[in-house]
C-alpha cells in the first residue's frame, strides 16, 4: 500500500507542519474562513437614510457581498429595543432564501449574536416594523469562507465518498446513523484577529453533542458556534435540508481525552436522531467507518480499507486512543468512528505522524473512556494487569483548563 501526505497551499495563512510523535503544544481546529470588520448602524443617520433605496414593506435593507464565498454570516452587536417593541429582522441568502428571522422573543436578553450562515456569496438584511420604533443595532463583522491549507491524513489512495455516492454493504447502517453527524462552524479569537474554524460532532441524545476539546473548549467558543445538520449533497448536487442550531452550554470538557460535551438549543436529536455508543472497545483489525465533514465540506464517509490498526495507542495520554486506517482531513476532528453495527467506538481527533509507528494511521479517543464523561455512574475501565505504571488513564473533568494545554491535530498539524 502506498502512503502519502498532501498539502494544498493557503491563500491567507501558513499552518506549520507539526510532527505528531508527541502531542504538539497547541491544538487547533481547521481554519475555514476569515472575519472582516463592518461599521453599519440601524437606524442609520439622516445622511445615510437619505441614500437608501428600500422597496416594499421593509423600513431598512442592506446586502453584503463577498465575491467567491460559499457561506456568509454577520455579527450583530449593541442590540437594543423596548420591551413592547414589535419587529422582524429577516436574513436572506444570495438566492433570496430565508436564512434566519430575528424577533423580539429571540433577541430577549441578548445584546450580540452571530447570524446563521447563508449559502452563497452574499447576505441581505431587512428590518420590518414600526418606523419610529426603539430598535437599534450595529453590524460589526462579516465572516465568510476562504479556502486555505488542507492538511490531509489520507492512508494510501483517498477513498472518501460523499454520502450520495456510497453504495457499499453498510448502506442501511450508514443511512440510519448519518443524520446525527453535524458540521461545527466556530468563530474564534486569534492573535491575528477572529477567524472561522470547522470541526465535526455527533449527537448522543436529543440535545447533547460530542466533539473535541480543541474545537470547542469553553463557553465563549460555544456562544460563537453554529451546529449544522443536513449539510450533504443529494444525487443531483443540491443541499436541500440544511438546519442550524446554537450551542447553549459546555456541559463537560476533558483536556486529557480531547473531548467536549455540548448542550444544543432546539433538541435537534428529535429530528436528526442520536447515536448508540458501543459496549465493547475496538479490536485490532476490526472493520470501521467514519462519517465526517472533512475541511468543512458536505458530509462524507470513509469506509474502504478503514480498520483498527492498533486497539490501544497513545494520544494525549499514553493509552487513551486507538489507531485507525480511515481517510480524514482537517475538519474531521470530532467525527464518530463506527463499528459495522453503527455503534460509536471512537472520537476521531488526531492525524498520522510524519514518521514512525503511527505514520500510517490516524487516531481516535477510545469511546469506553469518553462515555464515562457522559454517564459518570459507569465504571472506569481498568487497564490490563500487565499494563505497567505508565498506563494510567486520567478521566477527571477539567472544564477550567486552558484549551492549549495539550495537543491533537488531524493531518500533521491542523484539525
Amino acid at each position: 500500500m502506498r502512503f502519502r501526505i498532501l498539502l494544498i497551499a493557503t491563500l491567507f495563512s501558513t499552518v506549520p507542519v507539526v510532527a505528531q510523535n508527541a502531542p504538539p503544544p497547541v491544538s487547533v481546529a481547521h481554519l475555514e474562513g476569515v472575519v472582516e470588520t463592518l461599521e453599519v448602524r440601524f437606524p442609520p443617520s439622516p445622511e445615510e437614510s437619505g441614500t437608501e433605496q428600500v422597496r416594499g414593506a421593509a423600513q431598512w435593507a442592506q446586502s453584503f457581498l463577498r465575491a467567491g464565498a460559499s457561506g456568509v454570516q454577520l455579527r450583530f452587536e449593541n442590540i437594543s429595543f423596548d420591551a413592547d417593541e414589535y419587529f422582524e429582522i429577516e436574513i436572506v441568502d444570495a438566492n433570496g432564501a430565508n436564512v434566519q428571522t430575528l424577533t423580539p422573543e429571540m433577541l430577549a436578553g441578548r445584546t450580540a449574536l452571530w447570524t446563521n450562515i447563508g449559502r452563497g456569496q452574499s447576505l441581505g438584511v431587512s428590518v420590518y416594523g414600526n418606523r419610529n420604533g426603539s430598535l437599534s443595532f450595529e453590524l460589526k463583522s462579516i465572516s465568510f469562507d476562504r479556502r486555505g491549507m488542507v492538511l490531509e491524513s489520507i492512508i494510501g489512495q483517498d477513498q472518501r465518498q460523499h454520502l450520495y455516492e456510497y453504495g457499499g454493504d453498510l448502506l442501511d447502517t450508514v443511512s440510519r446513523v448519518s443524520g446525527a453527524v453535524a458540521k461545527l462552524s466556530m468563530i474564534k479569537n486569534t492573535p491575528n484577529g477572529p477567524k472561522r474554524y470547522v470541526c465535526t460532532g455527533f449527537l448522543v441524545d436529543d440535545s447533547t453533542l460530542v466533539t473535541n476539546e480543541h474545537c470547542v473548549a469553553d463557553q465563549e467558543a460555544c456562544a460563537n458556534t453554529k451546529v449544522i445538520f443536513g449539510y450533504e449533497y443529494n444525487r443531483i448536487g443540491q443541499i436541500p435540508g440544511m438546519e442550524q442550531y446554537d450551542c447553549l452550554n459546555v456541559r463537560t470538557v476533558n483536556v486529557e481525552l480531547d473531548t467536549a460535551v455540548l448542550e444544543l438549543a432546539g433538541e435537534p436529536g428529535k429530528r436528526w436522531n442520536s447515536l448508540p455508543l458501543a459496549d465493547q472497545p475496538a479490536q485490532d483489525g476490526e472493520r470501521l467507518f467514519i462519517i465526517q465533514h472533512p475541511a468543512g465540506e458536505p458530509k462524507q464517509i470513509s469506509d474502504s480499507d478503514c480498520t483498527v490498526f492498533e486497539s490501544i495507542s497513545p494520544g494525549r495520554q499514553s493509552r487513551s486512543d486507538f489507531a485507525h486506517m480511515c481517510d480524514t482531513l482537517g475538519g474531521s476532528s470530532g467525527s464518530p468512528v463506527f463499528n459495522v453495527s453503527g455503534e460509536v467506538v471512537g472520537l476521531h481527533h488526531w492525524g498520522r505522524d510524519i514518521s514512525g509507528r503511527y505514520s500510517r494511521s490516524n487516531r481516535a479517543v477510545r469511546m469506553e473512556l469518553v462515555r464515562t464523561l457522559l454517564s459518570p455512574v459507569q465504571p472506569v475501565p481498568e487497564p490490563p494487569a500487565d499494563a505497567g505504571p505508565d498506563t494510567q488513564i486520567n478521566i477527571g473533568v477539567d472544564a477550567g483548563s486552558s484549551p492549549d494545554a495539550g495537543g491533537s491535530v488531524d493531518g500533521t498539524g491542523s484539525n
